[in-house]
């Protein structure tokens, strides 16, 4: 299976400059690229991407500040990681009993 690649050299400097000159400029750029990101990545991925781009979305409109928006942002992701975790120690012990079930042979 290919692996998913986007070359993107970010220049934090420029979009700084460009938020704080022309916010809309910056907003509509934001979303060109973006959606070039989403564009590039698999098929497969592409309705999860946009789902969670528009959950960032109203995540930063209703937060009201970027400090509120990165905080809830965070708490999502620590979130995910916290399940995500849990499935691995799920995992992690299937595998353990499926090891039990079926010892290694005396050939390996």
């Amino acid at each position: 299976m290919p692996q998913f690649e986007f070359d993107f050299d970010f220049d934090f400097d420029h979009w700084r400059s460009l938020a704080d000159e022309d916010p809309a400029a910056f907003f509509a750029a934001r979303e060109r690229v973006l959606q070039s990101f989403m564009d590039a990545a698999p098929r497969r991925l592409s309705a999860e991407l946009q789902a969670l781009q528009t959950l960032i979305d109203h995540s930063r409109a209703e937060a009201g500040t970027p400090v509120k928006a990165s905080q809830q942002l965070l708490g999502m992701l620590g979130e995910h990681l916290a399940a995500l975790s849990g499935h691995l120690i799920q995992l992690r012990e299937q595998s353990r009993a499926l090891e039990t079930m079926f010892p290694p042979s005396a050939a390996e």
